[in-house]
């Protein structure tokens, strides 16, 4: 017997010993270490819980054989001793015990008490039927009613099974189906044309138009920041020449991004572009978040901070530390609030200076809307609202 099995197969110990072939030692072995694994997956490896719990199933599957000894013992453990038999619908189920806990089925007790119930309710139902009913004959009419009810239940299931296994099919083929449309869509993406340079087959955008698209967003980020810092928003004249004057000073920058190994394809150099223009925001942003944390209103919430969390405290270095932490938080939040308050002043500034189209007043409009010849809908959704 294999060392690592004696205590998983100690029922089995004489039988083992009357194994003729070693290859068929070997076999088993490995079965057995198969449904090991198997078990592990319920019960994990804790405190040998799957041997334990094997054992336990080789023991009783013996226990069954009673006075008949084991002929064949190849034959008995595949077909007989490994094999878990769930006694409901449950996969932790083993002769009516848990493999997990090691005790009584929950859901074998639950499905015992069903068939209990439904015992009972055709008792009753043949007590009530037939009052007059003689003792001797109860009993037939009982199981005959019995069965035809196990019956029609049966069908029930069946059917619902069959249900469930055509609603299951239609699901399968309407994610198919749906698979089909979106390879057919991708491989009509796929072949789109580049909108900005037109190169054939890009997806609709190619990737150096990508990066280069990215690469104004950036720049258009950095910009704003910028500006929003130093523009006076009421005058429009000076914001937009002050925007324009920022912007040709960094794209220039921008376009002047190096290509590494001397790589001049035009893919690399907007990549090189796109990853200068990332590095120009961050630092813009940084260097904006600096100057507003040196400012009147995050110098005062961080002094009011430091104050609120110093009163009523032992003035420690532990809590004069955490105090100076709070009050550098404090200072970041307004930094981050100044800055958003700057940038939505720009952006309603430049809203503001955008000219609106003019409508006509709503007499116009509404006559030359009356001109206009009323559609099926709209002809329809009249005659039915007409119709008494």
């Amino acid at each position: 017997m294999p060392e690592d099995l004696k205590q998983v197969l100690a029922p089995l110990a004489w039988q083992w010993t009357q194994l003729g072939r070693e290859s068929t030692s070997q076999w088993l072995a490995k079965a057995v270490r198969l449904e090991l694994v198997r078990l592990r997956s319920f019960v994990g490896d804790r405190d040998e819980v799957a041997e334990r719990r094997l054992t336990e199933r080789l023991k009783r599957r013996l226990d069954r054989q009673g006075t008949r000894p084991v002929q064949e013992l190849a034959g008995w453990l595949i077909k007989r001793g490994l094999p878990q038999n769930p006694e409901c619908w449950s996969n932790l189920c083993d002769d009516g015990i848990r493999i997990d806990t090691g005790g009584p089925c929950e859901s074998c007790d639950c499905l015992i008490g069903d068939r209990r119930g439904l015992r009972t309710v055709v008792a009753a139902r043949v007590a009530t039927q037939h009052r007059r009913l003689p003792a001797g004959e109860w009993r037939t009419v009982y199981e005959g009613e019995l069965k035809a009810t196990v019956q029609d239940q049966a069908a029930a299931d069946m059917a619902r099974r069959e249900r469930t296994a055509r609603e299951h099919a239609g699901f399968l083929a309407a994610v198919e189906e749906k698979k089909a449309r979106i390879a057919v869509a991708k491989a009509e993406q796929a072949a789109r044309p580049c909108a900005d340079c037109g190169v054939p087959e890009a997806a609709g955008l190619c990737m150096t138009c990508t990066l280069r698209r990215e690469t104004g967003a950036l720049v258009a980020k950095a910009v704003d920041i910028a500006v929003a810092l130093r523009a006076d928003v009421d005058d429009l004249e000076a914001l937009a020449t002050l925007t324009e004057q920022v912007s040709q000073d960094t794209w220039a920058f921008v376009q002047k991004a190096e290509v590494p190994d001397g790589d001049g394809g035009a893919t690399s150099r907007a990549f090189a572009q796109r990853d200068l223009a990332k590095r120009v925001l961050e630092q813009r942003r940084r260097r904006a978040l600096d100057r507003l944390r040196e400012s009147e209103p995050a110098e005062a919430e961080a002094a009011h901070v430091k104050r609120m969390a110093l009163r009523g405290m032992f003035l420690t270095e532990k809590n004069i530390k955490r105090a100076v932490q709070a009050a550098d938080r404090a200072r970041s939040r307004v930094a981050e609030k100044l800055l958003g308050e700057f940038l939505n002043d720009l952006y309603r500034a430049r809203a503001a200076g955008v000219p609106r189209e003019v409508l006509p007043p709503w007499s116009e409009r509404c006559s030359e809307l009356a001109e206009r010849p009323l559609d099926e809908d709209a002809a329809t959704t009249g005659e039915l609202a007409a119709t008494p």
